[in-house]
Formats: C-alpha cells, structure tokens, sequence
C-alpha cells in the first residue's frame, strides 16, 4: 500500500541552533498553489529569534502547543494554542520561548520569494557552527554574501539597514570574487522525489 502524494513528506527536518528552532518544509511558490512558504515550526525552551523585518512579505503564525512570546512594533504579545499572530510587511517583530515547554505551530511567509533557501541557509550555517550565538555569520564575506542575497526576505534591524546598505555590498562583492555563495545545495532539504 503506498501512501498519497499528499502525505508524502517533501522535505526533511531542519534546525537552526542559534535560534532554537526546528522547521519542516511543507509548501513553497514552486509547488504553484500559491505564493507562499509554509512550514512545521518548534522553538525550544529558551530559543529566541532577533529582532528583524521582512520588506515584501506577510508573515503568519498560528500557534498549535506552547506559548509564544513576540515583540512586535514595540508591542509584547503572548499567542497561545489556537491563536494566530500575523506580522504585516516591512514590520519589526522578533519570538522567544522563555518557557519550559516547546512551542510548536505553522508559519507562513506570503509571497514566498526566496524564504525556503533563506531558512535553510541560516540553518545550514548555524548547524555547521558558522554563526554568532544570535545566528550571524561569524565569517565577515559570508555574512556580506548571504544578508545582502536575502534582504528581500530578511533584514535585521540591528544595526539599521541603512548601516548594512553600506557595508554589505561591498563585502558582497568580496564574496563572490572569493567564491563565498550565499546558498549551497548541501542546505536543500527537499526529498528526491518516490520512485
């Protein structure tokens, strides 16, 4: 008996060290229902994600198991099973599980853009131990190379993005010439597909 393409899972499991975090993937834009990225999420006890905003993209979490603690615009807010917190574009917000218990819900980004190989990339980073304890790259061109490719999807808030308009680029432009990527492959965690 095999099991439908539906339940089929897609991706493997991820986790971000740095953050707390575990993701799996379960939508992207190139799936062609919608534009967006959806996937399972889990913030450990004492997991955090900085501050940070995302220029083009509405970002929705709903809650399933735990309660998670977002600071958003300024405003503190504690979401519970059965809630969901949307986070309009271009608004600062960052999540911390002072807890003793995982918090575990789905997350959606819409539209998608390049947000799977972004959490991927900060996953893969941290996982091989090439982040601050915050998750920023430790290595000043992957840092340069892998924020700037991102910042559609992603801008820390500190410093202030005017600060890394600045610095960025040009350790960017390093990068490639050092052959820094902002994505490699080994970070995909999509399934070959069933034979």
């Amino acid at each position: 008996m095999s099991i439908p393409d539906a339940l089929t899972p897609r991706f493997r499991e991820f986790s971000n060290p740095a953050t707390g975090e575990t993701i799996t993937l379960t939508a992207t834009a190139q799936d062609g229902d919608e534009d967006l990225v959806r996937f399972n999420w889990r913030s450990q006890p004492g997991g955090a994600i900085t501050e940070h905003l995302h220029p083009h993209q509405e970002e929705r979490f709903t809650i399933t198991a735990g309660e998670a603690h977002f600071t958003v615009n300024g405003t503190e807010r504690i979401v519970g099973p059965g809630e969901t917190i949307v986070v309009p574009a271009g608004v600062r917000h960052s999540e911390s599980n002072p807890g003793s218990v995982a918090i575990e819900g789905v997350v959606e980004l819409r539209p998608g853009l390049r947000s799977k190989e972004m959490h991927e990339a900060f996953g893969g980073l941290s996982s091989e131990g090439k982040t601050t304890s915050r998750g920023a790259p430790k290595n000043p061109l992957q840092l340069g190379a892998t924020l700037w490719y991102f910042r559609q999807e992603n801008r820390v808030t500190s410093p202030p993005p005017w600060v890394q308009n600045v610095i960025l680029p040009p350790l960017a432009a390093l990068a490639k010439v050092f052959g820094v990527r902002p994505y490699y492959d080994r970070w995909d965690t999509r399934l070959p597909a069933p034979k």
